[in-house]
């Protein structure tokens, strides 16, 4: 039997509200990889925050990207290179970026991440605030900031010690090399591997089993789980900014835009 869906207008999200208690959410920066830009962070931490008023009316979420990709991180075309107060600003805890981040982990309501395509730079960070993880089987993860000269921001470099460990974690941050679904299903970054056709069907399925369950228990279960790592999430965030600002203004942090705008791989020279 077909699913009833309310539809909440945005521009860069779209939000399907389902008469089973389950919500998809889909980023929808297609032409930009879903790419951190335009109002897209800002409306999907209104649309979470929106949630946490005690009516659950959604009681589970599916979030996933329109198009080929999940997100494909920051928009590096606007990165501040030449001015490392900015960069700092915008790597803030309070800024757009990280505040939808935070609001993930804040929201009462169970979020599963339909991971497909790029899942990288800030977009890994991104599934990785999801409750639970599924990925298509052409889906990609990267620490993309690698290859930009600079740090794993927007709540990257906290997730993923603390999903993979501290050498597992290194590893990546210091290749920037790409992984593949099967193998973040094997470091235990993703429950589950599906074709991507199946993606979206299969997650709103785990999430309609959530929407079952009882909805002050789901948000107890997130406030203890994540409740004593708050603290911890904002100071690594502050000391991030820290780290952005100062090496958005060395050579290497330039090289690291240019190169990306160029089409080339970049050549660090340690300045």
């Amino acid at each position: 039997m077909a699913v009833e869906a309310a539809t909440t207008t945005y521009t860069d999200i779209i939000v399907e509200e389902r008469s089973n208690g389950v919500a998809l959410v889909r980023l929808n920066r297609p032409e930009k990889l879903n790419a951190f830009g335009g109002t897209m962070n800002e409306e999907l931490t209104h649309y979470l925050e929106s949630l946490n008023h005690g009516d659950y009316r959604v009681r589970a979420i599916v979030l996933t990207g329109e198009g080929r990709a999940f997100c494909a991180g920051g928009n590096v075309m606007g990165f501040p290179a030449a001015d490392p107060t900015r960069a700092a600003a915008t790597w803030h805890p309070g800024h757009p970026h990280q505040q939808v981040v935070h609001q993930m982990r804040h929201c009462d309501i169970p979020i599963i991440g339909a991971v497909n395509g790029y899942a990288v730079g800030a977009g890994w960070s991104l599934a990785l605030a999801c409750d639970l993880r599924i990925a298509a089987e052409d889906a990609l993860f990267q620490v993309a900031q690698t290859k930009r000269g600079i740090v794993a921001d927007a709540g990257l470099s906290y997730f993923l010690p603390r999903v993979l460990g501290s050498q597992r974690a290194l590893e990546l941050m210091f290749t920037g090399r790409r992984i593949t679904a099967h193998e973040a299903h094997e470091l235990g970054v993703v429950l589950e591997v599906v074709p991507p056709e199946l993606l979206v069907s299969r997650a709103l399925e785990i999430a309609e089993v959530i929407a079952q369950g009882p909805p002050l228990s789901a948000a107890a279960h997130k406030r203890l789980v994540y409740g004593i790592e708050d603290d911890d999430m904002t100071r690594v965030q502050e000391l991030t900014g820290l780290f952005v600002g100062k090496l958005f203004y060395t050579e290497d942090g330039r090289e690291g835009v240019r190169s990306f705008v160029e089409r080339r791989e970049p050549v660090f020279a340690g300045r």
